[in-house]
């Protein structure tokens, strides 16, 4: 395969990705192409080692359809029976196991989002009673300042739990979809 028709065939596979990231993603293949030609392998040499298009599109994430021809009709629908069953079974268990701490999980986020937001704006609070009633100003800037660091560190590590919980809910659903497909 020549360079250009590697080239091509990884663009048509990388389709899905922004335009943007996959001309980098073009480039820097094309880079190593060169890189070998001019080190002495000749160009077929240098694609054969980078590997096919597909496994690369693979390996980037990109959902890459098989050549394999579909089986007749027949065939596709007497594999529903099970992926159905999968499917019910994994939405039962999800309903009654997953659910509840899901759900008790997101409204604890939503609390810990509700303190930081508190503690961020007491100070607004705090300045507008240093105009209404006598406050020492060393007192009040100390506690201003601890009031809004602790909201903001709190709200920063709410954010970090939040990512890593949305990330764990992303990958059980990963889970799911390969279950029912039949992948485990």
């Amino acid at each position: 395969m020549t360079k250009q028709q590697f080239l091509n065939e990884l663009n048509h596979l990388l389709v899905q990705i922004p335009e943007g990231e996959r001309k980098d993603i073009l480039s820097d293949y094309e880079a190593h192409i060169d890189s070998a030609i001019e080190n002495g392998k000749t160009e077929e040499e240098a694609v054969a080692d980078l590997g096919s298009p597909k496994t690369i599109a693979d390996e980037l994430g990109v959902f890459v359809p098989t050549d394999k021809p579909s089986g007749t009709k027949k065939e596709a629908t007497a594999n529903v029976g099970p992926n159905i069953f999968a499917f019910l079974g994994m939405l039962l268990f999800n309903l009654i196991f997953i659910l509840g701490p899901v759900v008790g999980i997101a409204g604890a986020f939503i609390g810990l989002y509700a303190a930081a937001f508190a503690c961020l704006i007491t100070p607004v609070g705090f300045i507008i009673n240093l105009f209404t009633h006598e406050t020492p100003m060393l007192l009040a800037f100390f506690f201003i300042l601890a009031t809004f660091s602790f909201g903001y560190l709190f709200l920063l590590l709410t954010n970090f739990l939040a990512k890593w919980f949305l990330k764990l809910i992303h990958w059980y659903w990963k889970l799911n979809v390969k279950i029912v497909k039949g992948g485990y």
